[in-house]
């Protein structure tokens, strides 16, 4: 016979888990920056060189906006197809992304819903406590959704859709150096 039983895996071990977490990394909590426009390659390269650069960067071009909700991030990506009644052809790549922020003032709020026309490019920066970790979420048109407030502050969902790959647009850096070797 042809067919087999599957062996499955046995389960993970301690081991396995400390090495999992050494690759995905640990995060409790991001802080959320926002600033108009976006970066090109070096650009990106240089302010993700350290954390020194990084905060210098932020305090100069960027607001903070909040907080990254306890379930940040939905993304989709999905490529369109023309189809015929004998073939398929390939489409454009479609990434769909949906951040929910935290801790908004009522301002800055007020000020991403202005944005949320859809033409005012954005550049995200999501960034660990210990400035270790980050996320750059770079250029993007954005529409914005409130959806709640508690004791004056706010819960918004951002959400962009662009074509194409996602180099350069979603960018996750991990282990940043303190200062620049």
């Amino acid at each position: 016979m042809a067919v087999k039983k599957p062996v499955l895996p046995s389960g993970m071990t301690t081991g396995d888990l400390a090495n999992l977490l050494k690759q995905i990394g640990k995060v409790d909590v991001y802080n959320l920056y926002a600033g108009v426009g976006s970066l090109d390659s070096s650009e990106i390269k240089t302010m993700f060189g350290s954390q020194d650069i990084l905060s210098a960067d932020l305090d100069s071009n960027f607001e903070e906006i909040g907080e990254l909700a306890e379930k940040p991030f939905k993304v989709e990506s999905k490529t369109e197809k023309l189809k015929t009644r004998h073939y398929q052809l390939e489409g454009k790549r479609t990434n769909a992304v949906t951040t929910t922020i935290v801790g908004i003032s009522e301002d800055k709020k007020n000020w991403l819903e202005d944005q949320s026309a859809g033409m005012t490019e954005l550049t995200f920066v999501a960034l660990s406590k210990d400035k270790s970790q980050a996320i750059l979420i770079n250029g993007c048109r954005w529409t914005v959704d409130w959806s709640g407030e508690a004791d004056g502050l706010y819960t918004q969902e951002v959400t962009t859709e662009f074509t194409g790959k996602t180099f350069e647009k979603i960018v996750f850096f991990k282990d940043i150096p303190p200062t620049a070797p």
